[in-house]
């Protein structure tokens, strides 16, 4: 049995968590650590554990009042989580490996000073979108919302909302507001709101277009919408876990 224990800092020097996000999963219930006769928070293996599956489902986007829910940190959870991270994984590896065989086979054509049909550019374009963070359904989804009647001027007006407030985040940063401070986590829960209203709280497609903007870069991925910084401070009020406050 591991009997190490961690102290607060460590634990988040350690994961790469703030300590700030450590007191707030204390703080809700989610993760307790034991104390020390000096009040300190002492992490154990367990609280490790628990750590984890909390993260890997966060990963997926579960929010935390959900996680809180259905955790009681036994092995099955722990299971669980590591199963979702690995087909998430392994749907990407899928993707991926269509696009590098259409590469491959593009680059031989070109080596031997051949022109590429169309079949083999239009082929490859579409594992290249494919491997985009999307499954082939939720692609489809998306065309076919596009071709909704009155679509365009909702779209419009979801971006016209997602440019101010990343105004609004930029004025933050600008000021140093703590993630954690009611002003930054209003404005979290209302860019939440605009994605889940846009993604009809999808939770898949919300996780590839979160996953999209890692991969991409947020200003690839959003037209230049987000930036890096923008991004970075929202994803610090989203560990956070602000719409676990209610």
């Amino acid at each position: 049995m591991d009997e190490r224990h961690w102290k607060v800092g460590e634990l988040a020097d350690a994961t790469g968590l703030t300590v700030r996000t450590l007191h707030h999963f204390d703080e809700i219930g989610l993760l307790r650590p034991t104390r020390s006769q000096a009040g300190h928070r002492l992490y154990t293996a367990d609280d490790v554990r628990r750590l984890y599956q909390i993260i890997a489902l966060r990963h997926l986007g579960i929010p935390l009042r959900e996680i809180d829910q259905t955790l009681d940190g036994d092995v099955n959870d722990l299971e669980r989580a590591v199963r979702g991270q690995l087909e998430h994984v392994d749907r990407v590896i899928m993707q991926q490996g269509q696009v590098r065989r259409r590469l491959l086979a593009l680059r031989q054509t070109v080596h031997h000073a051949q022109e590429p049909s169309i079949d083999q550019l239009i082929d490859t374009m579409g594992a290249i979108m494919q491997a985009g963070y999307f499954t082939p359904e939720e692609l489809a989804r998306a065309r076919q919302r596009h071709q909704e009647p009155g679509f365009a001027a909702k779209f419009t007006d979801w971006q016209e909302r997602c440019a101010h407030l990343t105004e609004a985040i930029k004025a933050e940063i600008q000021r140093e507001t703590d993630p954690a401070d009611p002003a930054a986590q209003a404005l979290a829960r209302q860019w939440t709101e605009a994605m889940y209203e846009m993604t009809e709280g999808d939770r898949r497609m919300l996780s590839a277009i979160y996953a999209k903007i890692e991969g991409k870069g947020p200003a690839a991925a959003t037209n230049g919408i987000l930036d890096t910084d923008t991004w970075d401070y929202l994803k610090l009020t989203f560990a956070v876990g602000y719409s676990e406050r209610q």
